[in-house]
């Protein structure tokens, strides 16, 4: 059974939608109606629906807000534009932002059933997938991954090392012809992106995502003839996958490994040339086996690394790097990265952290003061960074963890001795930094809702820019720390004002509505008694002694 919302300022226009979906054939076994914008974000953050059917203009908000409010809390809901506007104008906004249809008013009734009919089936279509895979013993992130998006697979395939086979082709397979060549190669490419653009200027946190974006099409383009799939990796990263035929590239009569080191050159060209950033690029070796991806973006990942040793150059290459002398650096800068991510996905425990892993090798390295040293840097700067990275606590000096100063005037294996205090440490410091830095943001994120909970136009990403979070972090946070949905949060603190203001004030109802954030005094009513048991009227009275 289906469920519709239908937003129209109209309410003959709403009524009728809502009493032809619910006469049809459909299967539809609610459709609820909204006045405007506002009120139809409250439906949609307290209840599931399976369709939107909206008006374009609307008071207020309208349909286009309304849409990209949408867009970032329930990306995945499908939208019917309905509208009295026959400019392309709107129409082209509209399906940019996602909608599924554009209907003109006056609507043929034929018209509105073959469009919704279309989309429900399409919804249809899609729970069926996720029956199958349940019956193929999907457990729940694996019927996740069917909605994943395309970054989030791509992700999935070069990082997830504990998939079965069987899995991975299924994951191979959403990506349809985008995965289909004889031989695949991973890229890890690092952005350089405090300063930037033909300005050169110190880039703002909006700019470097629009950097990031314009950084992927580029590459895409580039690479295309390579078949190039382009993503977004961590932070400041992106990824790429590049994949070749043993027939070679057309355009291209240069042997495989050649056409590997015109791409790393290209990708760093490239961006140097139409953005100015300046990037890193690691570079994997060729595997005919696609499920080595995980295998290859830790080879393109170590060949990044080498900018530690090699500040000079651009590209590396993994190849390059294992003809290296010395490969046990290489090896020994892989065991690092692996245990400062082990130190960072444990800051929840509060156990001692296990030493003995890393400091073992070091111990075996003790008779060799040059390569001792140079290992032992490797390792104390990454554990520094990592404070570095959580930035500072009230109170707390981080200057004492640099260790030019922790560990000034100790000799040789002395320094493991205070390794494994300067590892304790520095776990704990992070946690603490961890904690202060949620706790903070936690209560810049609670007084900006306590400022701006009376505005009807509150969105999400209003409140994310605030603390500079992504909307699922946020969200995550929030619902870790409070223990309660961050909309819950905002609805109760407009029902608690509007509590105060039935008791100690004349208002009417429709002042209070508006003095707390809703457009139209009956939202306000169903939701105040859905929140606080009696309508605002009975609350009233209550609170008055029940005098008339």
């Amino acid at each position: 059974m289906y469920k519709i919302l239908v937003v129209d300022d109209e309410p003959r226009v709403s009524t009728g939608i809502r009493n032809f979906l619910l006469d049809s054939d459909l299967n539809i076994s609610n459709v609820e109606t909204a006045l405007n914008g506002f009120e139809a974000i409250d439906y949609l953050r307290m209840d599931s629906f399976d369709l939107v059917l909206t008006d374009i203009q609307m008071s207020r908000m309208s349909g286009l807000e309304l849409m990209e409010t949408i867009y970032m809390e329930q990306p995945h809901l499908p939208v019917i534009v309905i509208s009295a506007h026959e400019k392309f104008d709107f129409a082209k906004k509209s399906l940019r932002l996602g909608a599924r249809d554009y209907l003109v008013k006056p609507v043929e009734q034929d018209d509105l059933m073959r469009v919704v009919r279309k989309v429900l089936c399409e919804k249809e279509e899609i729970g069926l997938k996720s029956i199958e895979l349940s019956k193929r013993q999907r457990d729940k992130e694996s019927e996740q991954t069917e909605e994943m998006s395309r970054n989030e697979l791509l992700m999935e395939l070069v990082t997830e090392r504990n998939l079965t086979k069987k899995d991975y082709a299924s994951s191979v397979a959403e990506l349809g012809e985008q995965i289909s060549g004889h031989r695949f190669g991973v890229v890890s490419i690092r952005m350089d992106l405090s300063r930037g653009g033909f300005s050169n200027r110190e880039i703002t946190l909006l700019d470097r995502k629009l950097l990031k974006y314009a950084s992927i099409n580029i590459l895409e383009e580039s690479l295309s003839e390579w078949s190039g799939l382009i993503f977004n990796g961590f932070g400041n990263e992106l990824i790429g996958i590049i994949q070749m035929n043993d027939t070679g590239v057309i355009g291209h009569s240069l042997d495989i490994q050649s056409q590997l080191h015109l791409i790393g050159q290209m990708i760093n060209m490239n961006l140097k040339q139409y953005l100015n950033v300046e990037t890193t690029v690691g570079m994997s070796t060729l595997r005919s086996d696609v499920f080595m991806l995980p295998k290859l973006m830790e080879e393109a990942n170590t060949a990044a690394e080498w900018k530690n040793l090699h500040p000079g150059n651009k590209v590396f290459y993994y190849e390059d790097v294992l003809a290296q002398e010395n490969l046990s650096i290489v090896e020994w800068m892989a065991r690092v990265d692996k245990y400062i991510l082990t130190l960072k996905t444990d800051l929840d425990s509060p156990l001692p952290v296990d030493t003995q892993k890393i400091a073992k090798p070091l111990t075996m390295l003790a008779h060799t003061e040059e390569l001792f040293n140079s290992y032992f840097g490797m390792l104390v700067y990454r554990l520094y960074g990592l404070i570095l990275e959580y930035g500072h606590a009230n109170g707390i000096s981080l200057h004492r963890f640099d260790p030019d100063v922790y560990f000034r005037n100790v000799a040789g294996a002395d320094k493991l001795d205070y390794l494994n205090k300067y590892i304790q440490e520095t776990a704990q410091l992070v946690r603490v930094l961890v904690k202060e830095r949620d706790q903070s943001m936690l209560a810049r994120i609670t007084g900006f809702i306590r400022l701006h909970f009376r505005n009807p136009a509150l969105k999400i990403q209003d409140i994310a820019n605030e603390v500079h979070f992504s909307t699922a972090y946020l969200s995550y946070l929030f619902k870790r720390e409070m223990h309660k949905n961050l909309w819950d949060y905002v609805t109760e603190l407009r029902i608690d004002e509007a509590k105060r203001l039935l008791t100690t004030t004349d208002k009417k109802r429709y002042e209070v509505a508006y003095e707390v954030g809703y457009e139209s005094p009956e939202h306000f009513g169903r939701m105040f008694k859905r929140y606080a048991g009696l309508s605002p009227a009975e609350y009233r009275k209550e609170g008055q002694g029940g005098s008339g």
